[in-house]
């Protein structure tokens, strides 16, 4: 038998130099069931750290240690730590502490070697159980602290969702983003309290919970809503190729400033995205790329760089309208100067220059980290000329460029007849960067790899 890999981790905030800090989950039972092990630990602390519901489930134990609640801001809980490093610290929290909880933050803090962890049964997993669905293909969404609007960026049809809540996501707020979104044919399950003497179970439709008799509803704040999704569907997308006619541009509708379908689909293939990428689109638009390249990659951070104030409008509507502020960030100004203060990415895509593009392709390549993959597209023949001129100058010596040329025409009609109308065609340029930068670039003063 192997032995087990060490964990890699960031470096953490502290030098931790005390004890090791328990961290205990605690269901909704009150008095809470806790195993012996838990229990000795609560016996041996010496300060114990929870919330004001933590903190009641464990009063009927005969403890002796100090009990102080999270402080607010949660940011705090790094001075109070250091404070009692010395001594035996149990923290308290609800279910899994490293699922949406507080135990990834503790990791960042002290790192996992100081850390023991000691979970209960999470509310999705209580949930789940109590309706006997099996809960594996399940995608968990936590919009607690979140906006609402997150909910646009997973939503497909036939699927199963629990989410996570607060007072701005409750029940009824989800069932009115499934209306707008056409599935409304989907059903609702609301679990309260779960594993409390409160506990109940509660299923709606939409039209249901949407309805005049429903309005005062009110649910436990302790609660999780999962979602089997049914309807007609259509308005959100489920797969890459999003409808130009689903984009806000400002103009008739499939019209504007945005990348074409069937061009971002070819420049995205060119860009190959991967999770944890950050990315840079450069003249983003109206956003048409920037959209889909969020979507399709949410654990990616996009910055979008857009400097028409109008365009920014459309891009930050596009942006909410998809749900993908989490990951996507919108830089307002000209490139190349406000690609200065963004982190060096992995993949960028140029597809707007205001007259730089020179400058801006140098720049981008130059902040490309080591592998990373530059496109830029072209309609007009300057463009093309600029691109050209770029893959052969001295800063782009012995790396390997590849084109690739798009021309679609898409259905019309002339009177009653069908017409095939072309588009402009778009050029696509891609270069990837070494992986390592040999000494011959080097000793030339080539900069192909730098980062």
């Amino acid at each position: 038998m192997s032995e087990v890999q060490e964990v890699q981790e960031v470096q953490p905030v502290l030098s931790w130099q005390g004890n090791a800090i328990h961290i205990l989950g605690i269901g909704a039972e009150q008095p809470a069931e806790l195993g012996t092990h838990t229990t000795q630990a609560l016996l041996n602390a010496d300060i114990i750290i929870g919330s004001e519901r933590h903190l009641k489930c464990i009063s009927t134990l005969n403890l002796t240690a100090q009990c102080a609640e999270y402080p607010s801001p949660i940011g705090d809980l790094q001075q109070l730590l250091e404070k009692h490093q010395h001594k035996h610290i149990v923290i308290l929290a609800s279910g899994d502490p490293l699922f949406y909880g507080i135990g990834s933050y503790l990791v960042g803090l002290t790192g996992h070697k100081h850390l023991r962890f000691s979970p209960a049964l999470s509310s999705i997993q209580l949930a789940f159980n109590k309706l006997g669905l099996s809960w594996q293909q399940a995608q968990i969404v936590s919009l607690h602290g979140r906006p609402l609007q997150r909910i646009r960026s997973v939503l497909g049809n036939q699927r199963l969702y629990a989410f996570l809540t607060d007072e701005k996501s409750s029940p009824r707020h989800i069932a009115e983003e499934l209306k707008q979104a056409r599935f409304d044919n989907s059903v609702l399950w609301v679990c309260e309290a779960l594993g409390s003497q409160q506990e109940k179970v509660r299923s709606f439709t939409v039209a249901e919970l949407l309805a005049p008799e429903h309005s005062d509803t009110i649910f436990n704040p302790l609660h999780v809503t999962i979602v089997k999704t049914l309807g007609q569907g259509g308005l959100l997308p489920e797969f890459p190729g999003i409808d130009d006619r689903l984009f806000d541009t400002g103009e008739q509708a499939g019209k504007g400033m945005i990348s074409k379908r069937e061009v971002r689909l070819a420049a995205l293939g060119l860009l190959q995205p991967q999770a944890q990428d950050t990315a840079w689109d450069v003249g983003a638009g109206c956003g048409g790329l920037s959209i889909e390249w969020a979507r399709w990659n949410p654990a990616m951070t996009l910055y979008a760089v857009e400097q028409h104030p109008q365009r920014i409008g459309y891009l930050k509507n596009n942006r909410d309208r998809f749900g993908v502020d989490e990951n996507l960030h919108i830089v307002e100004g000209r490139a190349p100067e406000k690609l200065a203060s963004l982190p060096s990415p992995n993949a960028v895509f140029i597809g707007g220059s205001g007259g730089e593009l020179h400058q801006i392709l140098e720049y981008c390549w130059q902040q490309l980290k080591p592998g990373g993959r530059l496109v830029a597209s072209a309609v007009t023949e300057q463009t093309r000329a600029t691109l050209l001129a770029f893959t052969n100058s001295p800063l782009m010596n012995s790396i390997e460029s590849k084109w690739n040329q798009v021309q679609i025409s898409r259905g019309d009609t002339l009177g009653n007849q069908l017409l095939l109308r072309p588009k402009a065609p778009v050029l696509l340029m891609l270069c990837q960067k070494p992986w390592k930068t040999d000494e011959h670039s080097l000793a030339s003063g080539s900069h192909g790899a730098l980062s």
